[in-house]
């Protein structure tokens, strides 16, 4: 080893390499908090002294269900099944800290043998060179493997097997990923993609270890470029889908936490800001089950170890009280038992906010509380937001008890197939629609052929009453603009009220997917529905007239290679402009009416026409609500209007009819 990589192994291993006493901490502390984890570790690392690869990590961005074993030898370019995807997850080398952390649980050399044996292998194969620049060497996957490779070897450092000429190569091997990466040909993608966010993160750690000056400073630049071109002022990374937000703010936490190793102050005060607004985002998305709303591009996957190490971090007791009670798994391998020991200290801050609006990304969530039981209603509107982005303005989901009732249906493959094309579709969405007719087709598996305008949604909570509206221009060259409005009462009664303006179509539809364990049962006036612990009621109306769904089913894949089938429903009518879904939880076994009435105005004592209002009487579970949605402005002639003989000015309105006095709620004005 010369004299120079000399230097530079040994600052690594002081700086990030956990000497063996600590790994021991480290490995008896994941084993105590964390046995599944450390199950999986193993399990992924007895299969890789196998050569034989299973992508089933939980932030693996491609996962696959299908073991690929090689007798002669890795192809690291081996493409599964026609998806290059395995290609580039293949060649991100996450799974190799999974052999870092076998090797730190058991002290079995052998896994540290596998790490050396498959690293050696991959630099001998795998050098860069052109041609590979769309496979093995893409900018993205270089960039993380650059980061996994680091992680890995500081859990292997202290090997035997890690011999002097193993520690050049692998210094050799970053220096190569060093100039790919500081030779990035698309530096405009890079500064507006989630690539950039890993590409420059993987740089940024390279540069310190190797000691590349002009390096750290292009690493600096392009994180602090890309942190302000991409997160929206509301926390959100622009793309639209949760799973790369989550994705980018992994990369911006590794950074925080390699930059206080190096003891780099790299952010300033609004940057650090905005890194932790993208954590509360991840935060105040989580459903029921702590895991990232499964829209646009995302995976079914558990949020909380990110915000673990954001919120140890960050000190952070609100960011805390959305996390483990414990350090996370993965955090305890970087922070060790110093870390658990400080994040225990954080106090927990649990958050007393139940309704979020992250205005610029246009998505919503009213939440009945925080717990695994928890109600949970999401609405998105916002911005297409790239080629992660689905088809899916106006999407409603809901949980009920902690139970999945309505869901996305996920995204399943970035091949160029039929089932990339119908999973990315407004169909496979909870929105309205006009007859079958998409708001904007797809051009390829990442362009669309239109970028119609989601227009600002608007929210109001008064006291048990929640309203969101929403509305978009995807058919807009008919003439139509398709707006929502959903009204909650407590989080038992859900109305969703969709409306075409403009000329009135041939036909109109709402569709509804819904979680695998949701059955779906005819009834005389609509659907009722049961899970293992909630049970509800749906009934449709079209301008007030009964209108009963087709029970079909729908693809869902809450993981990537993963498919199944889940129930899902379509409301359809004809020469209609307006339709509303009434969504009643059964708490009792008492029966659900829900009665439309024609909507009256009190001051110039005539009945308003079912294409300019509509009324609905909700009783159920021994209460009973009035509420009228107004199809036009308030005014003129049609001013004070109501049901059941309670009035009231405003658009959207609501009414308790077992409280004394009677009285409208308005909710939109």
């Amino acid at each position: 080893m010369t004299e120079k990589r000399m230097a530079q192994w040994e600052r690594f291993c002081a700086l990030m390499a956990p000497e063996q006493q600590e790994l021991e901490r480290r490995a008896a502390l994941c084993r105590e908090l964390w046995p599944e984890d450390c199950a999986l570790a193993l399990k992924t690392s007895d299969e890789l002294r196998e050569d034989t690869f299973l992508f089933q990590l939980p932030w693996d961005m491609e996962q696959t269900y299908q073991p690929v074993h090689f007798d002669n030898g890795i192809d690291w370019g081996y493409i599964l099944n026609g998806d290059g995807e395995f290609t580039f997850q293949m060649n991100r080398h996450r799974y190799w800290i999974s052999l870092g952390q076998a090797y730190a649980l058991t002290g079995n050399e052998a896994y540290a043998e596998c790490f050396v044996r498959q690293l050696l292998d991959w630099l001998d194969k795998e050098p860069w060179r052109e041609e590979a620049g769309s496979t093995t060497w893409r900018t993205l996957d270089a960039g993380l493997r650059a980061d996994y490779w680091v992680r890995a070897m500081a859990l292997c450092a202290h090997s035997p097997a890690v011999t002097p000429e193993v520690a050049e190569r692998f210094l050799d091997g970053l220096e190569a990923h060093a100039v790919r990466l500081g030779t990035n040909p698309r530096t405009g993608f890079s500064k507006k993609s989630n690539w950039g966010v890993m590409e420059y993160t993987g740089l940024y750690v390279i540069a310190w270890i190797l000691d590349r000056p002009d390096d750290l400073e292009r690493a600096r630049f392009f994180l602090r470029e890309a942190l302000h071109t991409q997160i929206m002022d509301d926390g959100m990374q622009w793309e639209a889908s949760p799973m790369y937000h989550n994705e980018v703010l992994a990369s911006y936490l590794e950074v925080l936490r390699v930059a206080d190793i190096w003891n780099d102050e790299l952010f300033d005060g609004e940057e650090l800001d905005l890194i932790r607004r993208a954590a509360f985002a991840t935060m105040n998305l989580q459903t029921p089950a702590h895991h990232q709303p499964m829209v646009g591009d995302s995976d079914d996957t558990d949020v909380r170890d990110l915000l673990s190490e954001a919120a140890l971090l960050y000190e952070d007791g609100e960011l805390k009280a959305g996390a483990f009670e414990r350090l996370d798994f993965e955090s305890i391998w970087l922070f060790g038992a110093e870390g658990d020991r400080r994040y225990q200290a954080i106090p927990t801050i649990p958050s007393e906010e139940h309704v979020t609006e992250l205005s610029d990304s246009g998505q919503v969530v009213l939440r009945s509380g925080w717990d695994a039981h928890a109600d949970w209603l999401y609405f998105k509107n916002g911005p297409l937001g790239g080629g992660h982005g689905h088809q899916d303005k106006l999407h409603v989901s809901l949980w009920l008890g902690g139970e999945e009732v309505l869901t996305d249906c996920g995204r399943f493959t970035y091949t160029d197939t039929s089932m990339r094309y119908e999973l990315k579709s407004s169909a496979m969405h909870n929105v309205p629609m006009i007859g079958k007719e998409e708001y904007s087709d797809s051009a390829d598996s990442w362009i669309y052929q239109a970028l119609p305008q989601a227009m600002p949604n608007r929210v109001c909570r008064k006291g048990e009453f929640f309203f969101v509206e929403g509305s978009h221009t995807g058919y807009a060259e008919k003439g139509v603009l398709v707006c929502r409005r959903v009204v909650s009462i407590g989080m038992d009664v859900f109305l969703i009220n969709d409306s075409w303006i403009g000329p009135q179509p041939e036909e109109v539809s709402q569709r509804f997917h819904f979680g695998e364990n949701i059955t779906l049962t005819p009834e005389e006036q609509g659907v009722a529905g049961a899970g293992r612990a909630c049970r509800f009621s749906m009934r449709t109306f079209a301008q007030g007239k009964a209108v009963l769904p087709e029970l079909e089913t729908a693809p869902i894949a809450r993981h990537y290679n993963l498919l199944d089938e889940t129930a899902a429903l379509t409301a359809r009518a004809a020469r209609c402009s307006a339709m509303t879904t009434v969504i009643v939880r059964r708490r009792t076994g008492s029966p659900v009416r829900v009665i439309p009435q024609t909507v009256d105005n009190d001051a110039y004592l005539h009945a308003l026409t079912e294409q300019e209002a509509e009324g609905y009487q909700i009783e159920a579970d021994g209460r009973r609500y009035a509420v009228v949605f107004l199809h036009h402005d308030v005014g003129n002639t049609e001013d004070h209007n109501g049901i059941c003989g309670v009035y009231g000015l405003g658009r959207t309105m609501v009414c308790d009819l077992d409280k004394t006095p009677q009285r409208m709620t308005v909710l939109q004005w």
